[in-house]
């Protein structure tokens, strides 16, 4: 008995650090320059998946701007971003994480103000988390 709780323990704590998973030099530079193509929420996803590890700083930065002009300029595709979240519940944390004070004012307007009037049906939850989290962003 004794044997099987530390088994479980010691599988406890090896799960624990693989979790807290470091950004190496390299794995910084693959992030920054995936930035760049997150151009859908399934990309947004992958990206969290790959590189959420080094999400801080002007990777963070890069992330809430690829969140922005998603919410912002096609926020048609607000359905795929629910389909997604779905599939991996982490995904909605993620992106209200990044809906943040770093972005344009006019950006958080536009994002809140397509929440409160332009939400697709069914999604009126996320609708309400987007639009809560941007008006936090515009007060910072």
């Amino acid at each position: 008995m004794k044997k099987l709780i530390l088994l479980m323990l010691g599988g406890l704590l090896t799960a624990n650090v693989a979790l807290a998973k470091t950004c190496t030099p390299a794995d910084a530079e693959s992030a920054d320059m995936a930035v760049d193509s997150l151009n859908s929420w399934s990309a947004v996803n992958q990206n969290r998946l790959k590189f959420g590890h080094c999400d801080e700083g002007d990777i963070s930065e890069g992330v809430s701007e690829a969140v922005a002009r998603l919410l912002a300029d096609r926020w048609d595709t607000l359905p795929d971003l629910a389909i997604e979240i779905r599939k991996n519940p982490p995904l909605k944390k993620y992106v209200l994480r990044h809906i943040d004070s770093t972005l344009d004012t006019k950006d958080l307007d536009k994002i809140g103000n397509q929440a409160a009037h332009s939400c697709p049906a069914k999604e009126e939850k996320l609708c309400g988390e987007i639009k809560v989290a941007a008006g936090k962003a515009a007060e910072e």
